[in-house]
């Protein structure tokens, strides 16, 4: 007859894998031993002993199907595990990494408030101080939320701090839309004439109208939000390949896109108009750049040994670069496909052997457009420069990266192909080169043309209007 002591340990038999004890608080703690040696303990402890037994056997079932996973993994930190993605991506340029860490700073390792909500008050989420392995779809849901209401109050804020400079503007600026407004010849820039500011005083110093920028309040419409959001699906996207989390969470639909506006290119005219405007040593740039589609950072590394005006090419190997607390430097073009051959257009040619004559000092390495001290042109510099000299043709919507839009919109209308755009951008992808593609009344109508020489000869035409 069996005794109620080896009947109870008939019932109970002795555990071959893991261990469960029960602690001082009548809840239970379960944990087990890997193939290792490493031993891992239940992320929370059990209500029962039968709930910390079913974790320990699905733990044994998955260190036997092969698909077991350390508990361990993902335990770090968002913030931790970004710093260590960007020290160890040699593959991106310095100014790349600045850009993904000011991104990071100001959006992902930031606590930020989601809007409020009827009655409800906003919620704080830190993202960056979540483990990696705890963050949720929700959690990113929640947080691209809260970035959009922090792009927006601070949009507000930029939009009444513009007013406000507004009203405090110089008169200068108020005279000189008034003049213009007179149908009166006014300089779009520099010092007006005593005769114009005395009739505008006359006329009671009447301010000109202000035009408050339009902002599309769409969340999509925030490149700065998009961008956080791209950087977190790459951060998280390697936290996938390392193992450390087995999907990624952000799955927001359509937030790393962006509705753009859409960038009017300049025309012929108003590429005279703006060069004419700017500085006599940076005239040039405005041709060059409008007609190549040379990026900035390109155009302004070029050097004299990088122009071949026999050719009539120019060679793009280098870049400026420029990094927060460093003077600039040259650094290596954008991609692979940046470095390469452009050629320029005859006229813009003479304009650049012109220049070269009268600005650019002799000697292979001379820069091609430089400042007076034949110091690098930095972006600050060309930005303020080039926001006066776009008022002379009536384009205060032109930024000088546009002027590179400009370049891809000619070359189309020349005829070029997407692919002749592509290697002339110097883009790795089409989807990039298409970007850069624009519409316009004028080729439309030649191709509507075309098209109806292509189908009806011109003497057909006339015999089938006769006949009819």
């Amino acid at each position: 007859m069996t005794s109620p002591s080896n009947a109870s340990r008939a019932r109970s038999p002795r555990r071959m894998f893991g261990g469960i004890r029960k602690l001082p608080s009548g809840r239970y703690q379960a944990r087990y031993v890997d193939h290792a040696g490493n031993r891992h303990s239940a992320p929370q402890t059990f209500a029962s002993k039968r709930d910390a037994d079913a974790w320990i056997a699905a733990s044994q079932a998955d260190l036997t199907r092969g698909t077991w996973r350390d508990p361990d993994l993902g335990s770090q930190t968002l913030t931790d595990y970004l710093h260590d993605y960007l020290d160890t991506r040699t593959d991106l340029s310095p100014r790349t990494v600045e850009t993904y860490g000011d991104v990071s700073r100001r959006w992902i390792c930031a606590t930020l408030t989601t809007p409020p909500r009827g009655n409800r008050k906003g919620k704080s989420i830190d993202l960056g101080a979540m483990q990696l392995r705890a963050i949720t779809v929700a959690d990113v849901r929640e947080w691209y939320a809260a970035a959009v209401h922090s792009q927006q109050l601070y949009t507000a804020t930029r939009l009444a701090a513009g007013a406000t400079s507004r009203a405090r503007r110089r008169p200068t600026n108020d005279a000189r839309e008034w003049g213009k407004s007179r149908g009166l010849t006014v300089k779009p820039t520099g010092r007006l004439s005593q005769a114009l500011m005395t009739a505008w005083t006359a006329a009671g110093s009447p301010a000109a109208p202000a035009v408050a920028p339009v902002i599309d309040s769409h969340p999509s419409a925030s490149p700065q939000v998009a961008q956080a959001y791209r950087t977190l699906r790459a951060v998280l996207n390697a936290a996938v390949r390392d193992g450390l989390i087995v999907a990624n969470p952000c799955q927001i639909p359509r937030a790393a896109e962006v509705k753009a506006a859409e960038r009017v290119p300049a025309t012929a005219s108003q590429i005279v108009t703006i060069a004419a405007a700017m500085p006599d040593h940076l005239a040039a740039a405005v041709h060059l750049a409008a007609y190549t589609g040379l990026r900035a950072g390109e155009l302004f590394a070029l050097s004299r040994e990088h122009v071949d005006l026999d050719a009539g090419t120019v060679r793009v190997e280098r870049a400026v670069r420029e990094l927060r607390g460093h003077p600039p430097t040259f650094g290596p073009s954008k991609t692979d496909s940046s470095r390469r051959m452009v050629h320029v257009p005859p006229h813009v040619v003479q304009i650049l052997r012109d220049h070269l004559n009268a600005h650019t000092p002799a000697g292979p390495s001379a820069l091609v457009f430089a400042n007076h001290d034949d110091s690098i042109v930095q972006t600050n510099q060309r930005t303020q420069i080039f926001a006066r000299a776009r008022r002379a043709a009536g384009r205060s919507d032109l930024r000088w990266h546009d002027l590179r839009h400009t370049g891809a919109t000619l070359a189309a209308q020349a005829g070029a192909s997407i692919r002749e755009i592509q290697s002339r951008l110097g883009h790795s992808t089409i989807v990039a080169a298409m970007r850069y593609q624009h519409a316009t009344v004028e080729r439309d109508r030649e191709i509507a043309q075309r098209l109806s020489d292509l189908a009806v000869p011109p003497a057909n035409v006339i015999s089938i209007h006769k006949s009819a």
